[in-house]
């Protein structure tokens, strides 16, 4: 019991470590950041202005509003992806951290809190400057239906998406066409939960009750145990062989 206690605080002290170092990396390189959160704005700035054009309506319909947002975000986690291992592996830094005694699977689950540490800070800009310039019709939603929205829609799809981007990075790590392979490789692990996403954000913020969205979240649930099994059971493979 006392050897579990031990490599329990040993696998938390390397996982903080860790984690602690991405972010601060990613603070020396914040002009990258900006640089995805301009494209994000702009991107958004375009939608809505090719949607006011072309239908002479100010207020954007929930459903487009949502798939809007969500292919801006679907696009910004291949950005993220390559942060986690790819840029680690041209530096040399990864070479540290596999020789290093740390456990791989805690390597692979702090890359993947990183990544949802930063989508989660994208997604919070982007989410504001959508409301903003997209002006979705929205009817008047309580304090609670906003912070179940923010953890089932937000923050749950996001998570599910930081474990599938971290499995990918890891995975494209060695590859020499990296930037083809990213996307080849993740699109078939995302696509068949952008239906469940969409529909969960649209359904959260018409009023729906969490019980009658049993289909959505259990299948996001589902997403991620299937993912976090892969991840954990071939993360020695993924780093070392």
């Amino acid at each position: 019991m006392k050897t579990e206690n031990i490599s329990l605080k040993l696998k938390l002290k390397q996982f903080k470590t860790i984690l602690i170092k991405d972010i601060k990396s990613e603070v020396r390189q914040v002009n990258d950041l900006f640089a995805v959160i301009l494209f994000d704005i702009i991107s958004i700035f375009i939608f809505s202005s090719v949607y006011n054009f072309g239908t002479q309506y100010q207020n954007m319909p929930l459903e487009i509003f949502m798939i809007q947002n969500w292919i801006i975000i679907f696009f910004t986690l291949i950005y993220i992806m390559a942060k986690l291992f790819i840029k680690e592996k041209e530096s040399g830094t990864i070479n540290g951290l596999i020789s290093s005694p740390i456990y791989p699977n805690i390597i692979l689950y702090s890359k993947t809190i990183y990544c949802l540490i930063l989508m989660t800070l994208i997604e919070s800009i982007l989410y504001l400057f959508s409301f903003f310039l997209s002006a979705p019709l929205i009817g008047r939603i309580s304090s609670i239906q906003v912070l179940t929205y923010i953890i089932l829609g937000i923050i749950l799809p996001t998570f599910d998406l930081s474990i599938s981007g971290s499995l990918v990075s890891a995975l494209s790590m060695y590859a020499k066409n990296k930037s083809f392979i990213l996307p080849i490789i993740l699109f078939p692990l995302i696509i068949p939960i952008t239906t469940p996403i969409i529909s969960l954000n649209i359904k959260l913020l018409q009023g729906v009750l969490v019980h009658d969205l049993i289909y959505e979240i259990g299948f996001l649930f589902a997403h991620i145990i299937l993912m976090i099994s892969i991840l954990t059971l071939i993360s020695h493979v993924l780093l070392y062989d």
